[in-house]
């Protein structure tokens, strides 16, 4: 605690000096109305803050807010609405608006009111009821955990029958309850009492309220008016939702980045469809996965339809695969032919981004069974492209020759990093923290 306020008032050492008095967020000592819209945005530590003077406040929820919309920029991917900016921040400051400017910067996503919600009511659960340590537990097993599991899980709200046997036996309904908490919570979904299911439900009340803080504040990189139909990407959760409306029209598993590959933080749209794609593997990729396997295995690229390009001259020619020196390390460019075996299946979704990355099908569904999907190179691979390209208006041509189909207009792209969220049931859900960002928000 000590520390987090030391850091704090340090941050307001290197915020530049305003004029002797002047106040953005407080009126006669107390926090005016901009001031208490974006006091509920920022969510800032309750002791922590109350430590600061008045204009101490002042200053750390403008340099709070200034950081907001800064990581709002690096989150577009496309030129970002004045309103939504650093533009339209000063403008409404210079023009004595904040009221009305910090009223519409809350956002109106159903996902975001819920959770804020459940932020609320989690402030007066002040106990809660521990599992004590133990060994996994099985259907049907008995440990001294099983009634504190039943006491948490009627704290988390799920109702349970009384047991008929004996209180600290597994029985079916708990196991079926403990399902359900593991397939919401991603996990193996086996009805077990593991180390990671008691890991989630050993979560505090306090402790839920500090990840749900950093989750809102993830919420407000997005643009705060939602438009009528967008696909919302949440990488710890490996799914995609298209809304349309305030409602999901559709939902499936996703695959995304390994932790040491992991799939960025971005807004964009998707400008076109690639039907029967080819894939141009990145260089690392190349260097560091198909260069070693085509050293070990002579025949690796050709039987998965790669054909090779080198770099000579500044411009790129091919090659055949027998002639290429696989020692160099650097300056290999590889293209694998369109076709079943294809990185890429038969749809890849173009989305305008510094980082290369899309959504696009795979040959490879056995990986959808997975619990843990942080499997790829930093794109989302979609377990069902077809739904996703037909609900967005597209007829899928029969032929194999590669075609790119534009969009009928710029449909939003969010891939976001939510590991707290409130599911279709009303209940928290957390997902685990796959690329270790909390505590960085």
């Amino acid at each position: 605690m000590m520390l987090r306020l030391i850091i704090i008032l340090l941050g307001l050492l290197c915020l530049p000096v305003r004029a002797q008095g002047e106040m953005l967020w407080h009126h006669n000592g107390e926090l005016n109305r901009a001031g208490q819209t974006l006091t509920q945005l920022l969510l800032p530590e309750e002791s922590a803050f109350a430590a600061l003077s008045v204009a101490e406040k002042d200053r750390w929820l403008t340099r709070e807010w200034r950081q907001i919309l800064n990581r709002r920029q690096r989150f577009s991917q496309l030129p970002l609405s004045t309103e939504w900016g650093l533009a339209g921040f000063e403008s409404a400051w210079s023009a004595g608006k904040l009221d009305d400017y910090m009223a519409r910067q809350v956002p109106d996503y159903p996902g975001y009111q819920k959770l804020k919600r459940h932020y609320h009511i989690l402030a007066g659960s002040r106990s809660y009821t521990r599992l004590p340590p133990g060994p996994e537990v099985r259907p049907g097993e008995r440990d001294r955990a099983i009634p504190a599991l039943r006491q948490r899980l009627a704290e988390l709200g799920y109702r349970l029958p009384e047991p008929r046997g004996r209180a600290d036996a597994l029985d079916r309904p708990l196991s079926e309850a403990l399902t359900r908490v593991q397939r919401a919570h991603g996990l193996q979904d086996k009805g077990w009492l593991n180390n990671e299911t008691r890991a989630v439900l050993d979560r505090s009340p306090a402790a839920a309220r500090d990840e749900i803080r950093q989750n809102l504040r993830r919420w407000l990189l997005l643009p705060p008016i939602a438009t009528e139909r967008y696909v919302l990407v949440n990488i710890p959760a490996y799914r995609l939702t298209l809304y349309h409306g305030r409602q999901p029209d559709l939902s499936m598993k996703v695959i995304v980045g390994r932790p040491d590959w992991p799939t960025p933080e971005l807004a964009t749209y998707i400008k076109a469809l690639k039907v029967n794609p080819d894939w141009t593997p990145t260089d690392n990729i190349v260097r560091e996965e198909l260069l070693p396997a085509q050293r070990r295995d002579s025949g690796y690229l050709a039987r998965h339809g790669f054909s090779a390009l080198v770099s000579q001259d500044g411009s790129w020619v091919k090659m055949s695969l027998a002639e290429l020196d696989w020692s160099r390390g650097s300056g290999v460019r590889l293209v694998q032919a369109p076709g079943p075996g294809n990185a890429l299946g038969r749809l890849k979704f173009e989305m305008p981004n510094r980082f290369d990355v899309y959504l696009h099908d795979t040959p490879d569904k056995t990986l959808f069974g997975e619990a843990g999907r942080a499997l790829s190179h930093g794109c989302i691979r979609l377990a069902e492209p077809e739904r996703l390209a037909e609900s967005l208006g597209w007829r899928l041509p029969e032929h194999q020759q590669t075609r790119i189909l534009p969009a009928s207009g710029e449909l939003p792209v969010y891939l976001v990093y939510f590991t707290t969220w409130v599911n279709d049931e009303d209940r928290l859900v957390f997902s685990p923290d796959i690329y270790r960002k909390n505590g960085d928000v």
